[in-house]
C-alpha cells in the first residue's frame, strides 16, 4: 500500500507532543499524566471547513468529558487518517471499514472500538448505486460502457464493494463501465447532479437515516427527489471509530465509555460523528469487520497476481 506524508494532508495542524509512545505499564497514575492532548481524525464528506464547523461542539464537549483538550485533524483521504493513527499522531478517528481493513492487514496495529447504529437500531450501512432522477438508466445493465464515479481506493461504499461486488456479478466495474475515481463522496455525487458523471457509487442507511445522502441533505446541497437508486449491497460494517492496538488500556476505555453515553448526554453530537441519524454508539471489534477485511486481502490478492 502506498504510504503518504500524514501530516501534509492534515488541515488543523499535528499532535506533536501528544503522541502517546510511553508503555502501558507505565500509566499507574492514569493516561492523562503523560497524554495532555488527544487528536481525532476525520475525512471530510463535506467540504473542510464544512466538517469543522459540523464538530464546533463535539471538541469542546469532547475535551470536558475526556478531560484533556481535544482537536480536530482533517485528511484529504480515508489512508491519510488511518496512517496518522499508525504512526501514532493522532489517537482515535472515524474511518471507512475498507480503510481500516486496509491498515489492519498492512500492520496489525489498529482495532474499532465503537460504530454508530443507524435510526432503526441497525448496526450497518449499504452501498449504492445512484443516478439522476430524470436519467433513463433504470438497471445496471443500461450503464455498460457509461462513466461511473467511484471515490477512492479507501472508500468501502465508494471503491471495495463495488470492485468485490460487481466482479461476482460478471461485470467488472473497470471494464463494464467507464470509472474513474472521483477523489470523494461529494465529489462523485455533485458529478452525477452536474452531467459529468452517468452514475455514482456511495453510501447510505435505511431511509437515508445518515451518511452521505444525509449529509448533503442537511447541508442543502442535495434533495432526494434528484437522485435515485438503481442498485445498493447487502449490509456492510458501519465506518467504525478506531485506536491504535497499543493505546493504554484506561485510555482506550475512556473513549468506548465517552461514546457509549454520547447519545443519551448529546445526541445532536451523536449525530455529527454519525453523520446523520443514529441511536447512538455501540462496542464493536475486528470480529465485525472480518468480511471486509477479507475482501480487502482478496483483492490485494488478485492484484498481486495480475501484477
Amino acid at each position: 500500500m502506498h504510504r503518504r506524508n500524514v501530516l501534509g494532508g492534515f488541515g488543523l495542524g499535528a499532535v506533536g507532543a501528544a503522541g502517546f509512545s510511553v508503555p502501558a505499564r507505565a500509566q499507574g497514575a492514569g493516561w492523562r499524566t503523560q497524554i495532555r492532548e488527544l487528536g481525532f481524525g476525520v475525512i471530510p464528506v463535506e467540504t473542510q471547513t464544512q466538517t469543522t464547523d459540523s464538530f464546533n461542539a463535539f471538541i469542546p464537549y469532547a475535551s470536558e468529558k475526556l478531560g484533556v483538550p481535544v482537536k480536530l485533524f482533517t485528511a484529504s483521504d480515508f489512508i491519510g487518517v488511518n496512517n496518522a493513527i499508525v504512526a501514532r499522531q493522532i489517537h482515535f478517528a472515524w474511518t471507512s471499514p475498507s480503510a481500516f481493513s486496509g491498515s489492519y492487514l498492512e500492520c496489525g496495529c489498529v482495532e474499532p472500538i465503537v460504530a454508530a447504529l443507524d435510526k432503526d437500531g441497525n448496526l450497518g450501512y449499504n452501498a449504492v448505486l445512484i443516478v439522476k432522477s430524470e436519467s433513463p438508466v433504470q438497471t445496471v445493465d443500461d450503464l455498460r460502457g457509461k462513466i461511473v464515479a467511484r471515490t477512492e481506493p479507501n472508500s468501502n461504499s465508494g471503491y471495495l464493494v463495488p470492485m468485490v461486488e460487481f466482479a461476482k456479478m460478471g461485470k467488472p466495474v473497470t471494464t463494464f463501465f467507464n470509472s474513474p475515481v472521483s477523489g470523494g463522496h461529494t465529489q462523485s455525487v455533485l458529478g452525477v447532479l452536474n452531467g459529468t458523471y452517468d452514475a455514482a457509487f456511495t453510501w447510505t442507511t435505511r431511509g437515508d437515516g445518515y451518511g452521505q445522502i444525509r449529509t448533503m441533505i442537511d447541508r442543502g446541497m442535495l434533495r432526494r427527489d434528484q437522485i435515485r437508486v438503481i442498485w445498493e449491497s447487502d449490509i456492510v460494517p458501519a465506518p467504525p471509530v478506531i485506536v491504535h492496538r497499543d493505546m493504554p488500556a484506561d485510555m482506550k476505555a475512556d473513549l468506548i465509555d465517552f461514546f457509549l453515553q454520547i447519545n443519551s448526554d448529546r445526541p445532536d453530537l451523536a449525530r455529527a460523528v454519525a453523520h446523520g441519524e443514529t441511536k447512538g454508539f455501540v462496542r464493536v471489534s475486528v470480529k465485525e469487520y472480518e468480511s471486509t477485511i477479507e475482501a480487502r486481502r482478496e483483492l490485494r490478492d488478485s492484484r498481486r497476481r495480475r501484477g
